[in-house]
């Protein structure tokens, strides 16, 4: 996935947030009607998760370019860890009112060899399912 695809997508969930937050029935900053104040409902936790999500996985790519001109290198090979540009999320309510929900982010990291101590030609070598949990807490998603 390119970069302006990822901001495209990063302003997408931007979007779906604030229309969440917007939508008829939503709670609005003074507390009238929809969720109690300091509550947000589903659809616009999950909106938020989701554009967390895109955030948490543009640090992730970030990491995988600074692995890149970093490889660790050995007998003129070089390796270093990347990760999967596609990625999953779920949003699970945990019947806790302090942290109601938890989110899910499933992606895969790849350890990459390359034939060159400068990592310009790299094969993935192994995959490995990743699943991180965040927890909802005071309206924000923490690790």
């Amino acid at each position: 996935m390119s970069h302006c695809t990822w901001v495209r997508a990063l302003a997408l969930a931007s979007a779906l947030a604030g229309l969440a937050a917007a939508a008829p029935g939503a709670a609005s900053a003074q507390g009238t009607k929809g969720a109690p104040k300091g509550r947000a409902d589903e659809a616009t936790v999950k909106a938020s998760f989701d554009a967390f999500a895109v955030e948490w996985m543009g640090k992730m790519q970030r990491v995988e370019e600074d692995n890149r001109r970093r490889p660790q290198v050995s007998v003129g090979r070089a390796t270093y860890r990347g990760y999967g540009r596609d990625f999953r999320v779920e949003l699970k309510p945990t019947g806790y009112a302090p942290a109601p929900y938890v989110g899910v982010l499933r992606y895969e990291e790849r350890t990459y060899r390359c034939s060159d101590a400068s990592a310009m030609r790299c094969d993935v070598v192994s995959r490995l399912p990743v699943t991180e949990l965040f927890r909802y807490q005071n309206g924000r998603w923490i690790y």
